[in-house]
């Protein structure tokens, strides 16, 4: 009587040996690889060479430092930072990051940095409403 796990017949365990390796195919479509392209380039070119990080993020040189601010309601004034900073890292991190992704999962990359931009967006809306919350409770005598 032959246990559940062993086939009845010749010798399987040499099975794996003999299969052939899995190769890898990539899908890659020419007009997806250039937006992509292109579209990074843009994003650096607006991240490093315009005003527009200032316009974006310039409420943090507003942020109050020191002990003489007033307490904000439920500390809402210490996530202003992390918001920010993680935004813009989950953005680097979809622009860097994704389109090596699609391309294992044969997805259309070009999507990346729209998401890199709508990333960084949502991060400055998010820590300018954290900012103008805070601004009523900063001028306020503790």
């Amino acid at each position: 009587m032959a246990s559940p796990h062993q086939p009845d017949g010749p010798d399987h365990s040499d099975r794996s040996d003999q299969q052939a390796p899995r190769v890898l195919r990539l899908r890659i479509v020419a007009w997806d690889v250039v937006c992509t392209v292109v579209l990074l380039i843009l994003l650096v070119i607006l991240a490093t060479a315009t005003s527009w990080p200032t316009r974006l993020f310039g409420f943090l040189g507003q942020l109050c430092e020191d002990e003489t601010c007033g307490p904000v309601p439920f500390g809402l004034d210490f996530y202003i930072r992390p918001v920010v900073w993680g935004g813009i890292g989950a953005a680097i991190a979809a622009a860097g990051i994704g389109p090596f992704v699609s391309l294992l999962k044969g997805w259309y990359m070009s999507f990346w940095p729209v998401l890199a931009l709508a990333t960084l967006m949502v991060s400055a809306v998010a820590g300018t409403m954290l900012t103008m919350f805070s601004e009523r409770y900063w001028a306020l005598p503790s």
